[in-house]
């Protein structure tokens, strides 16, 4: 029986044809981020009107309680001396009209 020790084998070749593309992927991010090393020019941010008015909207809800107590009380006292909620048709007329309105 004969042992051929410098034959190639098909792991050994799928071995070497990844070395060689590290190295070349290597070689590209190098010269890459040189050549962008080398430019002058800064990245910039420019946000948008609408992303603008969306940031203050939502720092001003956060900023704003989101209950707002007074109003809670008064229409409870309301409810209480039955100025509202006696007409559950007109109420239904006006759950609807707001619903379409939407």
């Amino acid at each position: 029986m004969k042992i051929e020790g410098n034959r190639q084998t098909q792991d050994t070749e799928a071995t070497e044809a990844s070395k060689r593309a590290a190295a070349a992927f290597d070689k590209a991010v190098k010269r890459t981020v040189t050549d962008t090393s080398s430019t002058t020019s800064r990245d910039r941010v420019e946000v948008s009107a609408d992303a603008q008015l969306m940031t203050s909207a939502l720092t001003a809800t956060q900023k704003s309680p989101s209950v707002r107590t007074e109003l809670v009380e008064r229409l409870k006292q309301k409810f209480n001396a039955g100025e509202i909620g006696n007409d559950s048709g007109r109420l239904a007329d006006r759950m609807i009209d707001d619903l379409l309105n939407r």
